[in-house]
């Protein structure tokens, strides 16, 4: 046999081998054997549990059959992606080689080696880096027309991290979806609600975005204070609102370091650049900092600065031992969930003609407006008639939004990391109407009926009205992306502070001792 085809041959097969493939060929001769046995003549008196074996085999034949084709087109579509990985890194890679001429650099690096090849300009350009710091030939060079975003990923890198679930102080590295066993026949649930959620950085938080209540004197000294705070002794990166940056340097010209954005564009990337959250304010700050994330929301440091806060866990006089515990990690988080909503008009052919997405911390209210008629709602979940409202309206809510409006009109206290959402009428025209609390995965529909008298209303965490006319419709589910809120010990400790101090939850005079006793 000729050497060099022997050696071809042994690299295909090693080639194969790394695609997967002799698990192929395993899958193939097991397919084989199974079809030798199912093709033996069958023997005239045997019982009948021959026949359900054959039947049996051939089942398991086909298994095997669409396996394999399976597994083969699994490893051909894995080795495609490969083959595009590579090539964009390749690109990737020349592209941050490539030297652009500068006349003001005053490294190593010249004018001359611009013509140089591709690897010698590579190696003394990190030469030169090496020696002089960042050269003038580094320059941000712009993926799309607005570079934005790029240039920031350039400048400063986002923070990571991981989240672990904790149980009695024990670190448990199980997912959250893994709370349901099959271990020999027998269901089993994991206690998910005695565990909490504790986020480890990865790499030290670089970007530091603050949130402040307006008109308030004493949130203006405190942010002036901690910004200079946080420049000086942790070298962070601060992000404020336009209207802060400008009071800050009314005050003084030292703050001219202090970034923010120009307009709404900017604001949909926030997320790409900022670690860390921080609010000054009261709970409404903080639907506002949630408001300004249409997407992953960075972990949030609410400060107690307003004149009721169930989730403000932090005190402003000790901000500086609080943020540096919470810089330095790892800190207890609630993931605290958040409803999105899109208004379907009678007129939109399906219902992806809607406006929207609208995302809500606390909740979503439907109610009369100043109509003096009572509001008729048609309620389904999940495309199963649910009920009829007839009252002022009804409240949709998040488990965080239930100590807000829903509380007042009845609703259940219910702590922020359960996953559910609360169904809350607002004074319904029946003795039997009781507030529901429905799973998180489930879709609501409430809907204007075309018979109502009146128009309905839907206000988002109290703000952005939109009027309901008869045949529209809201549709409401559980949004992607939760608002993670640090927590001073805690979310169960928390909550339970937060009820006790807040609403003065079950507050009475102690019984007695010295009354009567049993005998």
């Amino acid at each position: 046999m000729n050497p060099a085809n022997f050696n071809s041959k042994g690299n295909a097969l090693d080639s194969l081998q790394e695609n997967g493939y002799t698990n192929f060929l395993t899958l193939v001769d097991s397919e084989k054997a199974v079809k030798e046995i199912v093709e033996q003549p069958f023997v005239e008196g045997s019982e009948d549990h021959l026949v359900e074996f054959s039947e049996a085999m051939r089942t398991v034949s086909k298994v095997l059959r669409q396996a394999a084709e399976g597994k083969a087109s699994a490893q051909a579509e894995a080795t495609e992606w490969k083959r595009k990985y590579e090539m964009e890194r390749e690109r990737s890679l020349q592209l941050e080689h490539k030297v652009l001429p500068s006349a003001g650099h005053k490294g190593n690096c010249n004018e001359q080696e611009v013509g140089n090849s591709m690897p010698e300009t590579a190696e003394k350009s990190q030469r030169c880096c090496g020696e002089n710091g960042i050269c003038s030939h580094e320059v941000l060079r712009d993926r799309e027309k607005d570079s934005y975003a790029y240039v920031q990923t350039k400048l400063t890198r986002k923070a990571s991290f991981k989240l672990q679930w904790c149980s009695k102080g024990k670190k448990d590295d199980q997912h959250k979806h893994d709370i349901v066993s099959f271990e020999k026949g027998n269901i089993t649930t994991a206690e998910r609600s005695s565990k909490q959620i504790s986020l480890k950085w990865e790499s030290p938080p670089q970007t530091l975005l603050i949130l402040t209540k307006p008109n308030s004197t004493s949130v203006k000294i405190l942010c002036a204070e901690m910004v200079r705070w946080l420049k000086e002794k942790r070298k962070l990166n601060i992000y404020v609102e336009p209207r802060v940056r400008t009071e800050l340097l009314s005050e003084s010209s030292y703050y001219n370091f202090v970034q923010t954005w120009k307009d709404d564009k900017e604001i949909w990337r926030l997320h790409e650049i900022v670690d860390l959250v921080v609010t000054l304010g009261g709970d409404g700050t903080v639907l506002w900092a949630a408001s300004k994330f249409k997407g992953p929301v960075p972990p949030i440091v609410p400060f107690s600065l307003g004149s009721l806060g169930f989730m403000t866990p932090f005190y402003s006089e000790r901000y500086r031992e609080c943020l540096k515990s919470i810089l330095e990690g790892p800190i207890s988080i609630t993931l605290r969930h958040r409803l999105q909503c899109h208004v379907v008009r009678d007129a939109a052919k399906s219902e992806y003609e809607n406006e929207g997405p609208i995302l809500v911390l606390n909740e979503v209210t439907i109610d009369r407006g100043i109509s003096s008629f009572l509001t008729n709602l048609d309620c389904y979940c999940d495309n199963s008639f649910v009920t009829c409202v007839q009252g002022d309206g009804l409240i949709l809510s998040t488990t965080s939004g239930s100590t807000a409006y829903s509380l007042a009109a009845g609703g259940s206290m219910v702590h922020p990391q359960v996953p559910g959402i609360l169904f809350t009428p607002i004074c319904p025209h029946s003795l039997s109407f009781r507030p529901l609390i429905l799973p998180e995965h489930v879709t609501l529909r409430i809907q204007v009926p075309l018979n109502s008298r009146g128009n309905a209303w839907a206000s988002f965490d109290g703000k952005d009205r939109k009027q309901l006319a008869p045949g529209d419709a809201l549709v409401c589910s559980m949004a992607a992306w939760p608002v993670p809120t640090a927590c001073q010990g805690d979310s169960t400790s928390d909550f339970l502070n937060s009820i006790h101090d807040g609403l003065h939850w079950n507050l009475r005079k102690t019984q007695s001792f010295d009354g009567p006793r049993e005998p």
